[in-house]
């Protein structure tokens, strides 16, 4: 009796300690190479899985560490973007198999090493639909359009109110086109096209008249933003509204580009 009791508990202790390995193992199976990214797997698997980088990193400057190499050797499946975007990543996914990688829309032109297509609803629906053929697990895309309808529906009233006052938004990085192109927007003017430019002097003076001009109803204001070169040109009159292009202070895609609609509809409302 004392044998099988002691066998028992021993056998649920292994049973126990195994069962850890499986969701810990489960949980390092995907690798998703940003935060964003890391909110297209949670989409589909409904599951969390960390990002390689941290959550407030841009992508275009980052250095691995041997750390991140080994993440990347381990995983079962790394999710990125591919070596446009990502070119800190370019060497290292050169030794990992392909069928051990899925870049995000593969194949779709991108504009420029600064673009970040992933604010771009559409972007991200490809790229869950392709996740989803991917992984051979269902996703239903009707929700998520009903959902970013809304969403387009709201900036459309109330951006017509900047236009009826004759004003605009200005953007400090040219960072956020995918998401302005998709829901039909434009901004003014912007201090600086790529986040590791400084602003030109021709892009500060068009800012600067379109300010004493009251044709500015808001500055966007993202990571990378200089706060006292704003006041430099812009004065206090004119709104700041931080915007979160990385998606690191958000925990679901819908919710990243809903706080994105809502700094717009925040400078309109101004």
């Amino acid at each position: 009796m004392l044998f099988v009791t002691r066998f028992t508990s021993k056998t649920c202790l292994l049973l126990a300690f195994w069962c850890m390995g499986a969701v810990a193992s489960d949980a390092s199976k995907i690798l998703p190479s940003t935060h964003a990214l890391s909110l297209v797997v949670k989409a589909v698997t409904g599951d969390v899985h960390g990002a390689l980088l941290p959550a407030n990193v841009s992508p275009h400057d980052f250095s691995l560490k041997p750390s991140h190499v080994r993440r990347l050797q381990s995983a079962e499946l790394v999710v990125w973007y591919g070596p446009k975007i990502e070119p800190y990543l370019a060497k290292v996914m050169l030794q990992i198999p392909q069928h051990k990688q899925l870049i995000i829309n593969q194949g779709l032109p991108v504009s420029s090493y600064d673009a970040h297509p992933w604010t771009s609803p559409a972007y991200l629906m490809q790229g869950m639909q392709q996740l989803s053929r991917h992984l051979g697990k269902a996703w239903n895309e009707t929700v998520w359009l009903k959902q970013i309808d809304k969403l387009k529906l709201q900036l459309v009233e109330n951006t017509r109110a900047m236009s009826e006052k004759n004003q605009g938004y200005v953007v400090y990085h040219n960072g956020i086109s995918a998401f302005e192109s998709y829901f039909g927007l434009s901004h003014l003017a912007t201090f600086t096209d790529a986040d590791d430019q400084p602003p030109g002097a021709k892009q500060l003076a068009i800012i600067d008249q379109l300010a004493k001009n009251n044709q500015v109803a808001c500055v966007l204001m993202d990571h990378e933003a200089q706060p006292k070169l704003v006041d430099a040109v812009l004065g206090s009159a004119v709104r700041r509204i931080k915007i979160d292009i990385l998606a690191a202070s958000s925990s679901s895609l819908i919710g990243y580009l809903t706080k994105l609609k809502q700094a717009l509809l925040d400078c309109a409302a101004g």
